[in-house]
């Protein structure tokens, strides 16, 4: 196990398997009644995010994009966590608002630590990767 350590910004526990990409995600792009990306392009187009743990860059897109996440939690297809580079102010509203634990300016760079498919956990500002 290797232990990672950020900034958290919405503090909890949560853990599930790791989906990396290095490209940004627009919450908005997500269907919340299934938790299905939609976003034309993204690597994790037509795969779910609920319960994972999602490692990315930073949000992208409008302000929608908080409502776009709290109504994933609402429908139960919410990220099990978010960690971020560099988190913006509208990724952060949405995970205060759907109790999304979310850490970013993770120490060592989590995309050369952790892998997609990799069991990762969250405690406040540790970030536990179990291959």
């Amino acid at each position: 196990m290797t232990t990672l350590r950020g900034i958290a910004i919405v503090t909890g526990t949560a853990e599930g398997e790791a989906l990396v990409c290095r490209e940004n995600l627009a919450f908005s792009l997500v269907d919340p009644r299934t938790g299905i990306v939609k976003q034309p392009g993204h690597p994790w187009h037509g795969r779910s995010i609920a319960g994972k743990v999602l490692v990315f860059p930073t949000g992208q897109g409008s302000s929608s994009g908080s409502y776009w996440l709290l109504n994933l939690g609402h429908e139960g297809h919410a990220p099990a966590a978010i960690l971020n580079a560099q988190c913006d102010a509208v990724v952060v509203a949405g995970a205060v608002l759907a109790d999304i634990p979310l850490v970013h300016r993770i120490e060592p760079d989590p995309f050369d630590r952790i892998q997609p498919g990799d069991r990762v956990r969250v405690r406040g500002a540790d970030v536990d990767v179990t291959r």
